[in-house]
């Protein structure tokens, strides 16, 4: 074990924005780390700049390839081939601080955390769109369930099988809420240097729009419902509400108000049934790092729901033909 930490970076048809992911580990004022490069079956000149950057840098890059297998897999044999003490998870279009990896480090050696998590950026490379704060408070740690802007202990997931569900989407929302399952060394800081690309045409941008069957939210909700220990837990029943809320309004704003109303119906009788409830105010100082806007929105659809006008709502909101 040569390095302190491994970068694990799934690269699928990435082109030239590799580049940009590339030369931003290239200027990590912290140097004492690996970087796992691997192909998940490009169709375009992927592997091909992979190589040149190993060939350039043979003590940082370490390339790996395989058949197109999807994102989970590719994570999974990175976990798998990492021999250092922490990993890091990176996508291969985003871009990172020079201090980022040095920050991490160094409050996880410091701490002993076996998760310590930072806040993001949305941005590409003339703009930022909006930040994602990270809080020293246990909401933080819901809010914000991506595989990256934070550093694991390699051997607690390892020893705890902590796995990406194989999905379409939230993969790693499932990955996160498993980890959480098994420890309370968790922390979040109070640092932003994770730049999550902004690219119009991401799954997460044009995909899960219209509530389309493939990206049914409760694939992932009911197999996190399947592990999680506490389910009185109130921060655990304010994220399952937040979630499937979240998805009707950004999903939902291109579904048709009959799609909408569906979706509504079986999302909250399937929250119902699981005896989740929520008991969280607009005004909790439980989820102090909630953005007041998101509190407002999540606030305003749940008293929607309580007084039965989800459906005129959907008539207004709604755009889909």
């Amino acid at each position: 074990m040569d390095k302190r930490i491994t970068i694990i970076v799934p690269v699928y048809n990435a082109g030239a924005n590799i580049e940009h992911c590339v030369q931003s580990i290239l200027k990590q004022t912290f140097k004492d780390f690996v970087v796992l490069l691997i192909n998940d079956g490009s169709t375009d000149d992927s592997l091909k700049r992979i190589n040149e950057y190993q060939t350039k840098y043979p003590d940082i890059f370490k390339v790996l390839t395989h058949e197109n297998k999807g994102v989970v897999e590719t994570r999974h044999r990175g976990l798998k081939e990492a021999d250092t003490e922490y990993v890091m998870f990176m996508d291969n279009d985003d871009f990172i601080d020079d201090n980022y990896v040095e920050v991490l480090y160094n409050e996880i050696e410091k701490s002993q955390m076996d998760i310590v998590i930072s806040g993001y950026r949305r941005a590409n490379f003339d703009k930022v769109f909006f930040t994602i704060p990270s809080e020293n408070d246990e909401w933080t740690k819901y809010r914000i369930t991506a595989p990256w802007a934070r550093i694991f202990r390699r051997k607690f997931l390892i020893d705890n099988d902590v796995r990406f569900l194989k999905t379409y989407i939230g993969e790693d929302t499932f990955f996160n809420i498993s980890a959480y399952q098994y420890t309370d060394k968790i922390k979040c800081i109070d640092y932003i240097g994770y730049n999550w690309y902004f690219n119009d045409e991401s799954v997460s941008n044009t995909k899960q729009r219209g509530l389309k069957p493939e990206c049914d939210v409760l694939i992932v909700l009911k197999e996190i419902d399947k592990i999680v220990k506490d389910k009185n837990d109130e921060l655990l029943n304010y994220f399952m509400f937040r979630h499937i809320i979240w998805y009707l309004l950004f999903s939902g704003r291109d579904a048709t108000s009959k799609r909408f109303m569906e979706e509504y119906r079986r999302l909250f009788a399937w929250l119902e049934k699981s005896g989740y409830r929520n008991k969280t105010h607009f005004f909790s100082k439980k989820i102090k790092s909630e953005p007041y806007q998101n509190r407002l929105f999540i606030s305003i659809f749940y008293m929607l729901h309580k007084i039965k006008l989800v459906k005129p709502f959907s008539m207004i909101y709604c755009k889909g033909n």
